[in-house]
């Protein structure tokens, strides 16, 4: 009986050691897991910082048009006219007129900000600015109450501010005083 259990014992105890194929085949597992997981960290990191740009592009659209939207609405604009003479009347560019309060108050929280026309809006390619707005003036919007509809007509603040992934889009609405 002892001989059969010492016999056993050398078969498990062989000083052979592992062959080059289960060599190699553990060494691409190990390859395998860490791909993988480097990838799901890379691709996670990329994420973040994708995600974080576009957050910060986000807040920054939505502050420039409340920032706009305050400054068009003290200006008390009572009708298309009106507007369209402060904003681009005579030949007026608000880019370059200092005593547009608008667009002063635009520049003070993005100073590279640039106005741009409605019909041009958004102005894209290498030259166009990343930071710019424009001011819809003959826009409308409908407000239901009850079972009566009524159109509301005023201007709309646009701001357009390039991130990473492309172009964000803010639009605020604000109604003339003069309605007819």
């Amino acid at each position: 009986m002892k001989k059969r259990v010492k016999k056993k014992f050398l078969v498990f105890r062989s000083k052979k050691g592992i062959s080059l194929v289960e060599l190699i085949v553990g060494i691409v597992i190990l390859v395998m897991v860490f791909t993988s997981t480097l990838t799901a960290m890379t691709n996670g990191y990329t994420d973040t910082i994708f995600n974080a740009d576009t957050n910060r592009h986000a807040v920054e659209g939505g502050s420039l048009n409340e920032i706009i939207m305050q400054s068009a609405i003290k200006q008390n604009f009572y009708d298309q006219d009106a507007l369209e003479d402060y904003f681009i009347g005579s030949g007026k560019d608000p880019n370059k007129d200092d005593s547009n309060a608008i667009h002063a108050a635009a520049k003070a929280l993005s100073p590279d900000i640039q106005y741009v026309a409605y019909e041009n809006f958004p102005q894209t390619g290498t030259d166009a600015p990343e930071t710019q707005y424009t001011v819809h003036f003959s826009a409308s919007s409908t407000v239901t109450n009850g079972m009566k509809t009524y159109t509301v007509k005023g201007y709309e603040i646009q701001t357009y501010v390039v991130g990473v992934r492309g172009g964000l889009f803010n639009t605020s609405f604000i109604a003339y005083e003069k309605q007819s």
